[in-house]
């Protein structure tokens, strides 16, 4: 496609010098930890194999360049699991590029797509398996025994099994109000089995961590014997690798789901999984270090835009769903709250007062949501409207917990109140 081949070429110049450094200030700690230059490498290296794979479209060119370049990468001492990491987060990066490149141009759009997908997946497979065998015969692997199946890197949480089977797509799934996932651009509808779309809920509530089967047993299928539970287990986990899946060959490992002797996890550091809560995580996180106002601001509005519901609102009389169920709320309400906050700071009270309401929705008791709301009205001029949200904060803390509002709300009312009198 000679549209995505010319705006790549025009996407190149400070492209390698700009997003190094944006990763480095920006993304999750694994990334910071890389010194800059290790960074600036994985991305020309990216980069320039992008390039040949467009120019020549042929995979065992790009293949034997990747295998290159992890021999190159082990011998200089670069840890083989953050060169994976920001392999794939360069190739993303990329990727966010040429969609605002190529928004007017649909065809090309989704023809990079396709390849990228292919792109990072082949990559991956290619780089690990020749870094695996650089850093064996340089001794800087331990020694694992070959019929192990495991092979164990300096992360004492990352466990690659040696399988020549890497998932050809992007899994993209959504785990905030109804519980949805895309292999690339295609949406699961069919999930065969309620179990197995509950197991995938499963996973997921433990965000990568490793869980035993008897637990998952124990909570999906309590009332059976031991061995009964385990054959359910079983259905279900083949149920869910067959959708998620599907050209997976015949006793290939799952790339998205791992195992552990007896315990479980989804692979989300890695496969190519991409969870919506654990980037809405990471936005908190940004917006909290972020060194100005705006920058916050753009990163709480990401974040919440993100919350399309409670986490797993399908699973809702699910028990073991409901602890993180809360926390996520009280981080979105308190997300909500500290971007009104600064909204009303910036003199933008009518967005301000949108995510104050969002906030109320979602916990009818969060004063500081009401405080907020205080400051927007008094900044629009409206008093009739500020009456009646102190009205409505009294009445609802009184009629439902038999309490009135803190110091601190009656304190924000009488501000509102003078600064009313100003405007």
């Amino acid at each position: 496609m000679q549209q995505v081949v010319r705006v790549f070429h025009q996407l190149l110049p400070d492209f390698v010098d700009h997003v190094s450094a944006q990763i480095v200030a920006n993304h999750v700690p694994v990334y910071a930890s890389l010194p800059q230059q290790h960074v600036k490498m994985a991305l020309y290296n990216a980069i320039h194999s992008i390039e040949i794979d467009l120019a020549q479209g042929t995979t065992s060119v790009y293949a034997d360049y990747w295998r290159n370049v992890a021999v190159q990468r082990a011998q200089q001492g670069i840890s083989p699991v953050h060169s994976m990491l920001v392999t794939h987060l360069s190739t993303n990066v990329m990727t966010q590029f040429l969609k605002q490149a190529l928004q007017h141009e649909p065809e090309a759009l989704a023809w990079w797509l396709e390849r990228t997908h292919t792109i990072i997946s082949l990559g991956m497979l290619v780089m690990t398996e020749a870094r695996i065998n650089a850093l064996q015969q340089l001794d800087q692997l331990g020694s694992e025994p070959a019929s192990s199946g495991i092979i164990i890197h300096e992360q004492a949480n990352l466990i690659l099994p040696p399988s020549h089977w890497q998932a050809p797509h992007v899994l993209h799934v959504q785990a905030f109000g109804q519980l949805r996932a895309w292999r690339g651009s295609s949406e699961i509808i069919n999930w065969g089995r309620k179990s197995a779309i509950a197991l995938l809920g499963m996973l997921i509530t433990q965000r990568g961590q490793w869980i035993q089967r008897e637990q998952i047993c124990e909570l999906f299928w309590p009332d059976l014997a031991p061995s009964h539970a385990e054959a359910q287990f079983k259905v279900a986990l083949n149920a869910l690798t067959a959708v998620l899946e599907p050209e997976r060959p015949t006793r290939q490992a799952s790339s998205y789901i791992q195992r552990r002797h007896s315990a479980y996890r989804l692979a989300l550091d890695t496969a190519p999984i991409q969870l919506d809560l654990l980037r809405f995580e990471q936005l908190l996180q940004r917006a909290t270090k972020a060194s100005n106002r705006p920058e916050a601001i753009n990163c709480y509005r990401q974040a919440l835009n993100m919350y399309a519901g409670d986490f797993l609102g399908d699973c809702l009389y699910s028990d073991w769903a409901n602890g993180l169920r809360e926390q996520l709320r009280a981080k979105y309400v308190q997300a909500a709250c500290d971007l009104a906050h600064l909204l009303l700071a910036e003199h933008q009270p009518n967005e301000a007062l949108e995510w104050a309401e969002a906030a109320l929705h979602a916990d009818p008791y969060q004063e500081t949501a009401y405080q907020a709301s205080f400051m927007a009205y008094a900044q629009l001029g409206k008093r009739q409207q500020l009456q009646r949200s102190y009205q409505r904060c009294q009445q609802t803390l009184e009629h439902d917990l038999g309490l009135a509002p803190l110091a601190a709300t009656k304190a924000a009312y009488q501000q509102a109140e003078q600064t009313l009198q100003r405007v």
